[in-house]
């Protein structure tokens, strides 16, 4: 073929393919690569390509056969390894032929023990809810020592038994690791009991807020006796199934004068109950009303200083280059909300209280502006809505078709200029 010649935009004969595939000029090389009608064979030999710009494209093309993927597992470039791992990650198992599962488990179990954390996080975020993936494997995966690789495996996968989860509760594992586990979608009551007894707050509090992760009516009254020196867990204390009427009564005791009204609105206590709940609380109103407290908001006049200490950091970590999306991702699977907000202003370039108010809002639109104006993805900014702003799944807004923001730049535009003037 002519050097330069583009390559035909019709199917390629079998021949055709091979002697392109042998062409001087890398760039035709890489190209005729990301063709998903190259046959297989084809693939597999450009998969050993001197080029990583070859390498790269075999990497991503879903054409490829899994002997093909398990070369490009073990390429020395990073890039080469993370294409493959974002294939899997977008196409799943469909990505490699089913014929080749022995192969294919090896190439899931390569790319889960690589030295790049984003190329296991790729990974665990493919499997994370899937069934039938190898055990050993998804053992590996949650017991990793980064939290963005661990954190989607612990809170999502149907292949962790309780043994699991119990293994790694014991086993002190990296920060963030109980509070994934705190959000599965069923947490065994010996989980849940084995979490209370790790004394992690944060993780403690999640599981509160976890309809599905059931208590022992032992472990919430002893919960219960400790909300008084943890107000988040008062609030989510008190909308759990559980409760009894002895432990409405004593949470009524304790909890945040703001809460009283959500006790008494409940409508599984019998009447008997709702009295005795209403007589503390008549009294304790009286009690405060007696010696004048108010209660203290939760933050100061000034955010700004509140926030300083946090804001100093993300600035420096930004003048360094290490406020990525991955160092803002750990922030936020490890509940670090004042580093991850802060993290978010000095990326966005925006005023402490536009980013409070944007998180405020509970606004899927203001969300995903904030992210936008962050640098930072329409995946990233799924997980800040879930997460941070605590809008609830069925109102979240997903990324584009082509993985993009789905809102327009001159939305995204209003919506921050909006929050910055306010």
């Amino acid at each position: 073929m002519i050097v330069g010649q583009p390559l035909p935009p019709t199917p390629l004969t079998y021949e055709q393919a091979r002697d392109m595939a042998a062409a001087a000029e890398p760039r035709l090389r890489a190209e005729l690569a990301s063709r998903p009608d190259l046959p297989p064979e084809v693939l597999y030999y450009l998969a050993s390509d001197a080029d990583a710009a070859v390498r790269l494209a075999v990497a991503g093309n879903p054409s490829t056969p899994a002997k093909g993927n398990l070369l490009l597992a073990d390429d020395a470039e990073e890039g080469v390894r993370s294409a493959l791992a974002t294939k899997i990650g977008r196409h799943g198992h469909r990505a490699m032929p089913a014929k080749s599962r022995s192969v294919t488990r090896d190439v899931l179990d390569r790319l889960a023990r690589d030295q790049i954390a984003r190329v296991r996080a790729v990974i665990a975020d493919a499997l994370k809810d899937m069934p039938g993936v190898d055990h050993t494997l998804i053992a590996l995966l949650a017991r990793d020592s980064e939290i963005i690789v661990a954190a989607p495996i612990l809170e999502y996968s149907p292949v962790l038994t309780d043994d699991d989860l119990l293994g790694i509760i014991i086993a002190n594992p990296v920060e963030g690791a109980l509070a994934a586990i705190s959000r599965r979608a069923y947490v065994d009551p010996r989980v849940t009991a084995a979490i209370v007894a790790s004394s992690d707050t944060r993780a403690i509090t999640h599981m509160l807020k976890n309809a599905n992760a059931h208590l022992q009516e032992s472990t919430l009254d002893a919960l219960i006796e400790r909300a008084a020196d943890e107000p988040a867990w008062q609030a989510p204390l008190v909308y759990r199934p559980e409760l009894t009427e002895n432990a409405a009564q004593r949470l009524a005791e304790l909890v945040a004068t703001h809460l009283f009204d959500r006790i008494l609105a409940r409508k599984d206590l019998p009447p008997a109950a709702v009295q005795a709940v209403a007589k503390v609380v008549q009294a304790r109103l009286k009690e405060q009303a007696a010696q004048g407290a108010v209660e203290t908001p939760r933050y100061g006049p000034d955010i700004e200083d509140r926030y300083a200490p946090f804001l100093d950091n993300a600035r420096a970590q930004h003048a360094q280059g290490r406020l990525d999306e991955v160092a803002l991702m750990v922030s936020l699977l490890t509940d670090r909300e004042d580093d991850l907000v802060a993290g978010l202003a000095v990326r966005a370039d925006l005023p402490m209280p536009a980013v409070l108010d944007m998180v405020a809002s509970q606004s899927p639109q203001a969300m995903c502006a904030l992210a936008w104006a962050a640098g930072l993805s329409a995946l990233f900014a799924v997980e800040l809505q879930l997460r941070l702003a605590r809008i609830a799944m069925d109102s979240v807004m997903q990324p584009a078709k082509d993985g993009g923001h789905v809102l327009g730049e001159s939305e995204m535009r209003w919506q921050i200029e909006m929050f910055r003037g306010a």
